[in-house]
């Protein structure tokens, strides 16, 4: 689930909800619903969160088995 990827990129991060959504320029409630499951984020907004913390967008997308890191 992208909820739980953007959680588990948001936690290695040592990022809190707000400093998160801070950084990606969206609501700190938007993300809380995207990390439950409750909203699907856009593939502009996964593509942008891939680039701002270098992993990989089909990791964040579809949880392929690429590693989190990009490079």
């Amino acid at each position: 689930m992208v909820g739980e990827r953007i959680k588990t990129l948001r936690e290695e991060k040592g990022l809190s909800v707000e400093e998160f959504a801070r950084r990606v320029g969206i609501p700190k409630a938007r993300v809380e619903e995207i990390e439950a499951g409750k909203l699907e984020p856009c593939d502009a907004t996964l593509v942008y969160i891939s680039k701002i913390f270098g992993v990989d967008f089909r990791w964040l997308k579809e949880g392929a088995k690429e590693s989190l890191q990009v490079a």
